[in-house]
């Protein structure tokens, strides 16, 4: 019965080991290789900017414990400021709902960070109901038709694009989609590699779930 007993303690024991160096493994890869760059491709849009109406920045997440946006919401916003500094468009929406388990929303966070950066306050719009990609496109067309703004410029992650430009266009939103670079401080960064690829990862997940809801 004892030897039962370690036999099967010495099993489980095997199988966490080979888990830990699987995981291991995937990690390295992912933090040491490009394999991130070959599989974000099928993800993104990129095209050319055009003059129009307004900027539309989605938001992606808020650091609850110092209440800053992470590097790529940051990333969205400067590429949102790029565009407005070169008078692409004179407004900007800036997407995002409340954050869970706090009393503020992303767009109050991202207001900050671009009015800090220069952008006129009289310029930003909040579209602060929303809690997904989907919402994000619903919320910020109330928002175009209000204002009787007919064309956007959408800005978001690279990895990001494919799905939100797809949404936007499925609600008759007329969009140009534009992918926010990474910062080149970050370039083999093998802890950003990883972040990176857990989103790409989740994206195709998200992909197929929106497929199945039929929002793209």
């Amino acid at each position: 019965m004892q030897e039962e007993y370690f036999k099967k303690k010495s099993k489980s024991a095997t199988i966490i080991l080979y888990f830990i160096f699987g995981l291991t493994l995937l990690l390295s890869i992912f933090a040491f290789t490009n394999i991130d760059s070959v599989m974000v491709k099928p993800l993104v849009v990129d095209e050319n900017p055009v003059i129009s109406d307004v900027i539309i920045v989605l938001g992606g997440g808020v650091v609850k414990e110092t209440r800053s946006l992470p590097w790529s919401v940051q990333e969205r916003a400067r590429k949102g400021i790029e565009l407005y500094r070169e008078n692409y468009a004179d407004n900007m929406i800036l997407a995002g709902g409340l954050v869970a388990g706090a009393s503020y929303t992303e767009s109050e966070i991202m207001r900050a960070y671009v009015e800090l950066l220069g952008v006129a306050p009289g310029d930003i719009f909040e579209e602060n109901a929303s809690r997904s990609t989907y919402e994000n496109a619903v919320y910020s067309k109330f928002i175009m038709e209000e204002k009787n703004w007919r064309t956007a410029l959408l800005v978001t992650s690279d990895y990001h694009t494919e799905r939100a430009c797809q949404v936007f266009k499925k609600l008759d939103i007329n969009v140009i989609c534009l992918a926010a670079p990474p910062a080149p401080s970050f370039e083999n960064d093998f802890f950003r590699n990883i972040i990176d690829s857990r989103s790409i990862l989740r994206e195709y997940l998200a992909t197929f779930y929106y497929r199945l809801k039929g929002y793209i």
